[in-house]
């Protein structure tokens, strides 16, 4: 079952943010597993690309896992384990990471992650955030596309030349004039972004044509987000 009628744009970014904002400080893993289970649902109404989905979940947890690595056996505390080298705490705190970071990655995944730029920048702006602010994420984004696919184009050159990956003095020097030439390049890139936009009469104001009405369904969602972040800081601190 997936919700087809789609919420406004600051719904959705207000929701996501009042949940990060309670679930992101939850004290102990009860709090934090209910806010899971409730991200599990919001994820399964809201329509998503399940390959996608799966692609960015594994590199979440991937990074997580390097704090499995550490934490246990750095954080002081009652000692566990086979050797006990590990403490109870840093296994506590691993968990209630790694139940958090979920949370709030299917949380925002499902409500924002989704969003386009313009309507992204039309949210935040009927929320009434700085426009610098809204101009500086617009334009990271948008350098971040341009590092990528220039990347890709002088990965494939390298590939047509028969460059290979190997742990000798070649491959060193060809990846470090990669990663100079790829900075020269965006830097190229960013300085005709900058003339294309004063061409335009850019003056620093984000203008769109995403117009959305805020809406009773829009009052409901951030309603329901509001509720749940209630009982699970309810739960986090009683």
């Amino acid at each position: 079952m997936t919700i087809k009628k789609d919420f406004s744009a600051a719904s959705r970014i207000a929701s996501a943010l009042v949940f990060g904002v309670v679930v992101s400080v939850l004290p102990n893993i009860t709090a934090a597993l209910c806010a899971l289970f409730f991200s599990f649902l919001i994820i399964f109404l809201f329509p998503t690309d399940a390959k996608h989905l799966i692609k960015r979940w594994l590199q979440i947890n991937l990074f997580i896992l390097f704090i499995w690595l550490v934490t246990p056996w750095t954080t002081p505390g009652t000692p566990i384990g086979p050797g006990e080298i590990f403490s109870y705490e840093g296994v506590y705190l691993s968990a209630l990471v790694t139940v958090k970071a979920n949370a709030l990655f299917f949380v925002f995944y499902a409500l924002v992650s989704l969003l386009s730029f313009s309507r992204l920048a039309a949210g935040l702006k009927s929320l009434k955030f700085s426009e610098s602010l809204i101009v500086i994420l617009l334009f990271c984004a948008r350098g971040i596309d341009i590092f990528e696919s220039e990347y890709r184009r002088m990965k494939e050159a390298a590939k047509l030349r028969g460059f290979e990956m190997k742990a000798n003095k070649r491959t060193y020097q060809t990846v470090a004039a990669v990663i100079a030439l790829l900075f020269v390049r965006a830097v190229r890139r960013s300085r005709v972004l900058d003339d294309a936009m004063k061409l335009r009469g850019f003056d620093g104001h984000i203008r769109t044509l995403n117009h959305e009405v805020w809406r009773y369904k829009d009052t409901f969602l951030l309603m329901l987000f509001c509720c749940a972040s209630v009982v699970f800081a309810y739960l986090g601190w009683r």
